[in-house]
């Protein structure tokens, strides 16, 4: 039985959803873990501590368990902060696997700063290393600018995680051509697997029953958006591109749900402060179009809830500056919704132009208003769209079949290692 030790630092798959600080890589880390320990490996997830109430040791699933790592105040930590314990993270594991008996035979990073922390397990532990990124920070920089809030050590570890690293599995063809050419990658060592989909939780009703479950009349041509409220997200360009169509068609019965964060009725005061500046820039372009009424922010819900809104809506909106595989798109594909997503990162490919979805450029409200436009113009194009959705991720994107990829690569790297060792 082969036994992996999954780091991911800052992302544990028991976490609930819905919140700032938690999203697409708990839900990769729960899934591949639950999967992978379905297929017959033992996986130990490393997540450190965020309360003194969580349990030290808690299962996922068979043959997969996370494990908090008790390093650090237990409570959640920025970024910048969690970059300062890397190697007490590393000391506080490798003394856990000394404890207890385990044997690794490979260790696998989420995210830049677990990657950190493996380069040290590594070493210590003479296995073969993988990493998957989830996000890359020269490419984030390009699009935020001077918003983007990485901290300043992000790109050196990035760098060296990118080039020692065993093996990188990149989620998007976009993914490995960034590594390659901003990070000085070996593209011989990166594989291409997407994320999946939970197409048991995600999944088509009846389009009258989820309008009913979120209480918007059946009149209203809905917009979806669900995800963190922050500024790489795009929530903004779908407001602008609603007041341009609003302007100019008064009588389109538009209104958008807004999923993630903190609700509409929340004083700002009370928000994380970087979701405080997104919450008064959206008020601001809603009293700037007198839309208040046209939109609905729900705040965060529980994954087992999403299938409702994306089942009601007439299409999903991905708007975002970057993202590098874009998850919420095969929720919304699995419950039988349309999708209009920005052309950056694993979108691009993820989305199918003409045969699921519409692409548009990012942070360009005209250009998605036009696609909103299009959509309400063409129903039957929509209605295509939409029946095509569920057969591409069923398809393409099931969580069992992507596993069964990772499983091979761990099997052929842990073969290759082998050989190398056996040929000196």
């Amino acid at each position: 039985m082969t036994s992996v030790a999954f780091v991911s630092i800052h992302g544990d798959p028991l976490a609930s959803l819905g919140g700032s600080h938690h999203g697409g890589q708990n839900v990769y880390v729960k899934a591949m873990s639950s999967h992978l320990g379905e297929l017959g490996l033992q996986v130990d997830v490393f997540s450190r501590w965020e309360s003194p109430d969580q349990p030290a040791v808690e299962a996922i699933g068979p043959g997969a368990r996370v494990i908090r790592v008790q390093v650090g105040p237990p409570e959640h930590l920025p970024k910048e902060r969690t970059i300062l314990f890397l190697e007490d993270l590393a000391d506080w594991i490798h003394a856990f696997r000394h404890e207890t008996g385990a044997d690794y035979e490979l260790v696998h990073g989420h995210y830049y700063f677990s990657g950190g922390v493996c380069l040290s397990l590594r070493e210590r532990w003479q296995v073969p290393f993988v990493e998957t990124f989830h996000s890359l920070g020269l490419v984030k920089r390009q699009a935020l600018g001077s918003s983007d809030p990485s901290p300043t050590g992000r790109l050196e570890i990035e760098r060296r995680v990118a080039q020692t690293a065993d093996l990188i599995i990149a989620t998007a063809p976009q993914e490995k051509v960034d590594l390659t050419t901003a990070y000085g990658a070996d593209p011989s060592r990166i594989r291409v697997i997407p994320c999946g989909v939970d197409l048991e939780l995600f999944r088509p009703i009846p389009r009258g029953e989820a309008r009913d479950y979120i209480g918007v009349p059946d009149d209203r041509f809905l917009l979806t958006f669900v995800g963190r409220l922050e500024r790489r997200k795009g929530v903004d360009t779908i407001l602008e591109a609603m007041g341009l169509l609003m302007k100019e068609r008064p009588a389109i019965p538009l209104h958008a749900v807004i999923v993630g964060g903190h609700g509409k009725d929340q004083d700002p005061a009370d928000m994380p402060e970087p979701e405080q500046r997104e919450h008064l820039r959206f008020r601001e372009i809603m009293a700037r179009n007198g839309m208040e009424d046209r939109v609905s922010f729900t705040g965060g819900l529980p994954q087992d809830l999403l299938y409702h809104f994306y089942a009601a809506d007439d299409v999903t909106i991905i708007p975002s500056y970057y993202e590098p595989f874009g998850m919420t798109a095969l929720e919304a594909l699995g419950c039988g919704s349309s999708v209009i997503v920005s052309r950056v990162g694993g979108l691009k490919t993820t989305v199918k132009e003409g045969e699921v979805g519409l692409q548009f450029e990012p942070q360009d409200a005209r250009d998605l208003a036009d696609r909103i436009r299009f959509l309400i113009d063409h129903p039957k194009e929509n209605a295509c769209l939409r029946s095509n959705a569920r057969p591409y991720v069923e398809r393409n994107y099931s969580w069992k079949a992507i596993s069964q990829q990772v499983a091979m690569a761990y099997q052929e790297l842990l073969e290759e290692q082998s050989e190398e060792r056996g040929a000196r």
